[in-house]
């Protein structure tokens, strides 16, 4: 396409989203439109002042010319007049200088359009008819503006103080940081297809910035926690290389620690463990745009206003705790009212301290242990990011312009400011083990400062991750598109480390041992030591070995030093140290080498490596029957662990072990061959008739009651005894106080027994016995099991109370047990209403022990009942607490749930007609409860069988 027109110059040149048109704006208001060819689509002359910019909407359908005085007009893409746009919040005629229609998919309410004027503002727009604009202020003759491949960043490009500078925004307007730019006259930015670079052209030259995306991303014990897509979060183990992915949308921000992260969103706080799973989480109603955790189970976040503390629930912590706080620190009331100018902008903290950075500079540091403010420094500039060190001795802070400053945390030391460390930083990361050592990311480069002095620097393209044991982890986070890969994650050793390698190497043990002397940290040691060891045959090397392991106090290398130094072949040295390093092969090929296979076989079977422990064995002349079998039965537990029964049954078939037998013919329900193992046992090897054996075994069976007598009566049709016998060994067993599951399953075969060998059916008196007192087992399982796992205090009250109302039906040995479940629930659950009844329990049962835990809690407590969910009963209308199993006021029983205890839709009395029960045991649940299960959750018949 030929520019022949003489009379005018070109103001504004846009090509269409999908590249098929171009749009070519000239000063006298004349627009030629052409196709990617080079042809002439249509063109027009526009009336008016002239022509300073020109635009295509996302969709190719409209095109957007902004006049030289500043009215913004808009036009099909045939050039019809469509409407003017109103430019709300911009007074005046102003020189329009750039314009930027993002083309790609956004939020419906964030900005889209940009409009750059030449005097500094911006406006920001959703779309050509909206009235509530952003305008900003960038305070700079402004030149060029583009949005990046997501229109989440705005460049704006100008001049301030005669200096070139590109300033960069949130799509909403915020400032985020400034570039300042050598050389002459600049004239027009670009971005790189991904915006990871960004092309800016001044006088004859073009200039080329690196840009580091802010990536929501954290790293956490081995667990690398990025956002991998608009609504989804992905946990990868660096490691293993497993990768699980999180439908989390909104995300804002995340940060991490130890087992734990925190992932915030719009409306609440997430805490995941390393494979993603939520662990806990928590709604939150202030508008969270930092976050932050540390090792004690505390999260920070805070919003521009505020800032929340919640401690959440853990297994050592059931009970979760929160307080909110104005940003300097004051507990916000209720009564609150305002909004504070001096807003947050950055926040971090250690297991002790916590840091929050504001727009004034002010950085404020609180006391996490009391919660109490320490004191307050003026950085003059605004805090980008924050950092504490190892031993809270120390933080960073990086400010807007990328400059580094060192502080301590007793501000008493910190005489002023002073100058920054660094200039252009982006990123720091202290050690996680020396609180003196910090990795600082400055543009392409990666510096390591040892007590504030820099290492040689070293490339990085990555994020910073972890720094431990002088190694630096980094992701390549700007090259993952698809999934995280091994070649994703860089790891780089400090210099320290690099050169004790290089002196271990090229000039020998001592002079590395004197550079560590100079230079010490536990990883230079175990470094020195691992060489020594490998080394062992020279002078003194175990020498040096032993005094490494002691600067590391690392007793289990001591021990096998001195273990060494016991062994006088260099052979069998030698294959101790391949052991040490894991190489096992190498380590058994020098025993058998020297006649020494018991010592193969020893350490193969420290490595629980049976199945060539099996091998050695064969191979050695002095083998015993009983190492053999005992070798197989390892096997077997090996085949159990894996949950192969019938890989075990096979090696304990051929180690005679009878018990590890029953185990598997019991979970493969293999009733013939566990009939076979019972009556091929040395009471049975007799030469009596089949019906004489029968006989005996039942009188056998009729003393001893267990399983397999049991099994025994039911092949030989005996039902009714079977039932009873059951009905007695879960007796016994409850006298016992073993598993309630295990009497629960007991009872429940002995109901099912009696059940289906009566007429009466279910209704039998006896199965309903049987089926009562499974119930109660069930209940003092539950309220055992949510007692200890720590979980909702509700849920663990609901059975506590069921349990309460059942403790007739367990054997007495049990009641104790009942007794001290109830109250510790109830104690958990601030229900001391029911703790004093079970206290009473406890007293008359064993006042010695129960008398004066008692006094000590009801002095401090009285016994009532939390104010908490409370329903009506449908015999008398009177209230009464969720948790409750008969009315108070008329005595009216309250069905529950079998699987969550709450109180069934319609439940006094005979029970709710919505809810579901089973058809063999009686029991009622709710139906959403049953949708992942298949059988009943009391007796576990299946659900076709119920209604």
């Amino acid at each position: 396409m030929i520019n022949n027109r003489n009379k005018s110059t070109v103001t504004g040149m846009a090509w269409g989203s999908d590249g098929q048109k171009i749009c070519i704006a000239y000063e006298d208001g004349a627009v030629i439109v052409g196709s990617v060819d080079g042809s002439r689509v249509w063109g027009k002359d526009i009336k008016g002042p002239g022509l300073a910019a020109v635009q295509w909407s996302p969709d190719n359908s409209l095109l957007l010319f902004a006049l030289t005085n500043g009215e913004l007009h808009l036009y099909d893409d045939q050039g019809n007049f469509t409407m003017p746009v109103a430019c709300n919040g911009i007074a005046g005629s102003m020189e329009v200088i750039s314009m930027d229609w993002f083309s790609g998919s956004a939020p419906i309410n964030r900005p889209v359009l940009a409009i750059c004027y030449k005097n500094g503002l911006i406006l920001l727009m959703k779309n050509c008819i909206e009235e509530d604009s952003v305008v900003v202020e960038t305070n700079m003759v402004a030149i060029d503006c583009h949005w990046n491949h997501n229109g989440t960043v705005l460049a704006a490009a100008g001049t301030s103080d005669q200096t070139n500078v590109v300033q960069f925004f949130t799509a909403y307007g915020e400032h985020i940081r400034t570039l300042r730019v050598p050389g002459g006259t600049l004239r027009a930015l670009s971005w790189e297809k991904r915006s990871l670079r960004l092309a800016i052209a001044i006088d004859s030259f073009i200039y080329f910035a690196n840009v580091k995306p802010d990536h929501k991303y954290t790293f956490y014990g081995n667990t690398l926690a990025f956002v991998s897509g608009t609504e989804t979060v992905t946990f990868w183990d660096t490691d293993t290389h497993q990768s699980w992915i999180n439908h989390i949308p909104d995300v804002i921000d995340m940060s991490g620690v130890s087992e734990y992260c925190v992932i915030a969103t719009l409306s609440t706080l997430i805490i995941s463990n390393q494979q993603g799973i939520q662990c806990d989480a928590k709604p939150v109603t202030i508008p969270v745009s930092y976050v932050t955790i540390n090792s004690k189970a505390i999260v920070v976040a805070a919003s521009k206003d505020s800032f929340l503390i919640w401690k959440f629930s853990t297994p050592s912590r059931p009970r979760s705790t929160e307080q909110l706080y104005h940003a300097d620190g004051t507990v916000v009331t209720s009564s609150d009212v305002g909004f504070n100018d001096d807003t947050i902008c950055c926040i971090t903290c250690s297991d002790s301290h916590l840091l929050v950075g504001r727009e004034s500079g002010i950085i404020t540091l609180f006391s996490l242990i009391n919660f109490k403010k320490i004191t307050a420094i003026n950085m003059n500039s605004k805090p980008y990011k924050l950092g504490l060190n190892s031993n809270s001795s120390k933080f960073y802070v990086i400010d807007q312009p990328g400059s580094l400053y060192l502080l301590d945390t007793d501000m008493a030391n910190n005489i002023s400011i002073g100058q920054a460390l660094r200039k252009d930083v982006w990123s720091a990361l202290w050690a996680s083990d020396n609180p003196q050592m910090l990795a600082v990311a400055e543009k392409a480069r990666l510096y390591v400062l040892r007590d504030s002095e820099p290492e040689e620097p070293l490339t990085m393209q990555g994020y910073l991750c972890k720094f431990k044991e002088l190694e630096i982890t980094t992701a390549l986070l700007d090259s993952v598109t698809d999934k995280c890969t091994p070649q994703h994650i860089v790891r780089v050793e400090v210099k320290s480390l690099r050169d004790t390698r290089q002196l271990i190497e090229k000039v020998g043990l001592k002079e590395a041992e004197n550079f560590i002397k100079d230079n010490p940290h536990p990883q230079l040691w175990l470094l020195l030591a691992e060489a020594a060891l490998k080394n062992f045959e020279s002078e003194s090397a175990l020498e040096t070995a032993e005094a490494a392991f002691v600067r590391r106090n690392d007793y289990a290398g001591i021990r096998f030093v001195s273990r060494l130094n016991q062994l006088h072949s260099n052979a069998l040295k030698k294959a101790e140290i391949l052991a040490y390093f894991k190489d096992f092969d190498g380590a058994e090929k020098i025993y058998q080498n020297e006649d020494r296979r018991d010592l193969a076989i020893a350490l193969r079977k420290r490595l629980g490596h049976w199945f060539r422990v099996v091998e050695l064995l064969k191979m050695s002349p002095s083998t015993t029957e009983v190492q053999i079998k005992q070798s197989y039965s390892n096997i077997g537990d090996y085949y159990i662990d894996r949950q192969n029964w019938s890989g075990a049954v096979e090696y304990y078939l051929m180690s005679n072990n009878t018990d590890g037998l029953k185990k598997c013919y019991m979970a493969l329900e293999d009733n013939e061959s566990l009939s076979k193992l019972y009556t091929g046992s040395s009471k049975y090897k007799d030469g009596l008739s089949k019906q004489n054996t029968l006989e005996d075994i039942s009188d056998s069976l009729n003393q001893t009651p267990s399983i397999q007598g049991i099994i025994q009566l039911k092949e030989t049709g005996r039902m009714l005894q079977a039932a009873a016998m059951a009905f007695q060994l879960a007796n016994d067993e409850a006298s016992k106080k073993v598993s309630p599951l295990r009497i629960k399953k007991l009872f429940i075969l002995s109901g099912h027994l009696y059940s289906q060998n009566s007429v009466e059916g279910a209704k039998n008196r006896l199965a309903i016995n049987s089926y009562s007192r499974g119930f109660a087992q069930h209940w003092l399982w539950l309220s055992a099991a949510r007692a200890h796992a720590g979980g909702r205090a509700d849920a663990a009250l609901r059975a506590a109370a069921r349990l309460y109302a059942l403790v007739p039906d367990l054997h007495p040995a049990q009641h104790i047990q009942a007794w001290c479940t109830i109250a510790a629930i109830a104690i958990q659950a601030r229900a001391f209403n029911l703790c004093s009844k079970a206290f009473i329990k406890l007293e008359a049962l064993d006042s010695l022990n129960f008398e004066n835990l008692a006094i000590e809690i009801f002095t401090r407590c009285k016994p009532k009942d939390p104010k908490g969910n409370k329903i009506d009963c449908l015999n008398c209308t009177s209230s009464m607490s969720e948790w409750s199993t008969s009315c108070p006021a008329c005595g009216a029983t309250v069905a529950g749930c079998a699987v969550s205890g709450r109180p069934l839709a319609g439940s006094v009395g005979e029970g709710g007609a919505a809810a579901w029960r089973c058809g063999t045991c009686g029991a009622r649940a709710m139906p959403h409860e049953l949708v992942l299960r298949h059988s009943c959750p009391m007796c576990h018949a299946a659900l076709d069988a119920s209604h």
